[in-house]
């Protein structure tokens, strides 16, 4: 059985009257050519059954110990009802794509029954074009967003990797009940020092590891890597950033960007209902734009999402004087992991320049920013955050959110106004009962105090993305998907202008670097440089 970790226990306590944590993956597939009904339920539960023994996520649920005083534990059914997990419904006339992603809205706004695994399956059809979707549930409590993909390929016709990687014994767990639980609970609280002192020994090696390598500043600036927010980490800032600097080291960035986020309407404390929306672009143009900025696909991302995220705010009025705070998610995967499916999962805050108007700045100002709180928390022992949740009591993080829910809305909100993920995807298309799958939608959940949520997966030639959100709190997504539509080609329009205004410059350079008088070897010389810089570029 494998135990909780505060870690897991932190997704959790989001189930409350007003949140879960829910995770949501959408997909939709082509029409089957011969007209059949294609990956149908019944289809469907057979691919389960047939699929099970290898997708441990899909056989566990919550065991909860007797007292309370350690960590529960995720355990194995006797059975799995599938007809339970696995259902069908139809959209009315016309089936359209707007009635597709509020059937989707209405689904997601549920909480998953607990007593059983913590997921389930809802095939859609009904859309006008006779394409099926299909809606995929799991609690965040049994995996995280990365492994999505990998759930999604392992219930596709040919997944990507041997199935047989995955798979783990089936029986039913606890076998001797109450009982056994009782036991492992006393047992791991007994267990507990021993296990803290491990603990220490792995801290204890990795600062002696990065003294070795980086010299006693390294370690000695942890402390204020995550314990000041805001303007309180100038002092460390300026006492060690130079030094870490010079050493090649990241410099200390404050965890929280600031001591209070700026005030929108989509910061308040959140109601049951959701609204989301989908919608894809071209993988080629972020990929393209960003390799022309000199940055990364996920700058690009992040700079596209500040033009759409600053654009609803203009259109409803609210200030963008300062940039929001963004909440990142970042994997803590390190390959050495022994446990396969958890959570190795964590966050980072950052400026997200939705203040800028200039559509490459934003780029910039976006990837630089995240960048240096990505150096900030990679300076941490990341490999043992999650064993190191294992010392956190659950009922920590349960009061915390609960006491989140009853609170005032101007101190119900977290550290960030709004949470962006971008989950690497399938670069190839799969099939499912032999229909190709159009795209991947990512519906995620919401916290306490954060009404919006936009999540990003690849797949094959496309970016697929959607946004969630509280509709008390943001009113109508749907303009955001225009928002985003008209973000990145203004972007695109102006990495393109900036390209070429930059070309001329680099040629004259490349001209005075060439040598004015002939000499052995210049007419070569002369002939190769315009193409090194080309290349370069």
């Amino acid at each position: 059985m494998q135990q909780l970790t505060a870690l897991d226990v932190m997704f959790s306590s989001l189930d409350t009257e007003t949140t879960n944590g829910v995770l949501g993956g959408l997909v939709l597939h082509e029409p089957a050519a011969d007209g059949r009904p294609a990956a149908d339920a019944a289809f469907m539960r057979q691919r389960f059954a047939e699929r099970l023994p290898f997708l441990p996520p899909l056989h566990r649920e919550v065991v909860k110990v007797p007292i309370g005083i350690d960590h529960d534990y995720l355990g194995q059914p006797d059975r799995i009802d599938l007809l339970e997990h696995i259902r069908s419904i139809s959209l009315p006339a016309p089936g359209t794509h707007d009635q597709l992603a509020a059937e989707v809205s209405r689904i997601m706004s549920t909480s998953l029954p607990t007593g059983r695994p913590l997921w389930d399956y809802t095939v859609i059809d009904g859309l006008a074009d006779g394409s099926v979707a299909h809606l995929l549930r799991i609690h965040h409590l049994v995996i995280d967003g990365g492994s999505m993909p990998t759930l999604w390929d392992a219930l596709s016709d040919e997944p990507a990797a041997p199935l047989e990687a995955w798979a783990e014994s089936t029986r039913p767990q606890p076998r001797f009940g109450k009982g056994e639980m009782l036991a492992r609970e006393l047992g791991g609280v007994v267990a507990k020092p021993v296990q803290f002192a491990a603990f220490q020994a792995k801290f204890l090696a990795w600062v002696a590891g990065q003294t070795k390598e980086k010299g006693p500043l390294a370690p000695l600036a942890l402390p204020f890597r995550v314990s000041l927010p805001g303007g309180l980490a100038q002092p460390a800032q300026a006492l060690f950033n130079s030094a870490l600097s010079k050493r090649g080291i990241a410099e200390i960035q404050p965890y929280i960007p600031t001591l209070r986020t700026p005030t929108t309407p989509f910061n308040n404390r959140v109601t049951a209902q959701r609204t989301f929306v989908f919608a894809d672009l071209p993988l080629a143009q972020f990929r393209d734009t960003g390799k022309a900025l000199g940055g990364t696909i996920n700058d690009v991302v992040l700079g596209v999402c500040a033009g759409a995220l600053r654009r609803y705010l203009v259109e409803n009025g609210i200030p963008t004087d300062d940039p929001l705070i963004v909440c990142v998610p970042v994997s803590i995967r390190t390959g050495a992991e022994t446990t396969k499916w958890a959570n190795y999962v964590h966050m980072i805050f950052a400026p997200l320049p939705t203040h800028l108007d200039d559509p490459l700045a934003r780029v910039r100002a976006a990837g630089a920013a995240v960048k240096a709180a990505k150096g900030n928390f990679d300076a941490l022992p990341v490999g043992l955050i999650r064993e190191a949740s294992r010392f956190i009591p659950s009922a920590m993080f349960n009061v915390m959110t609960r006491a989140m829910v009853k609170m005032p809305d101007k101190v119900s909100k977290g550290p960030w106004n709004v949470v962006v993920s971008n989950v690497r995807g399938p670069s190839t298309a799969a099939y499912m009962d032999g229909v190709k799958i159009k795209g991947y939608w990512p519906a995620s959940f919401l916290s306490v105090g954060g009404g919006i949520n936009i999540t990003l997966q690849s797949y094959s030639d496309r970016i697929c993305f959607g946004f969630m959100g509280a509709p008390e709190q943001v009113g109508d997504l749907r303009p955001l998907i225009g928002y985003m539509t008209d973000a990145l080609a203004e972007t695109v329009a102006a990495a393109g202008d900036s390209s070429a205004k930059a070309a001329p410059a680099e040629a004259k350079a490349a001209r005075k670097r060439t040598p004015h008088r002939a000499g052995p070897g210049s007419a070569r010389l002369a002939a190769v440089a315009p193409a090194a810089v080309g290349d370069a570029t």
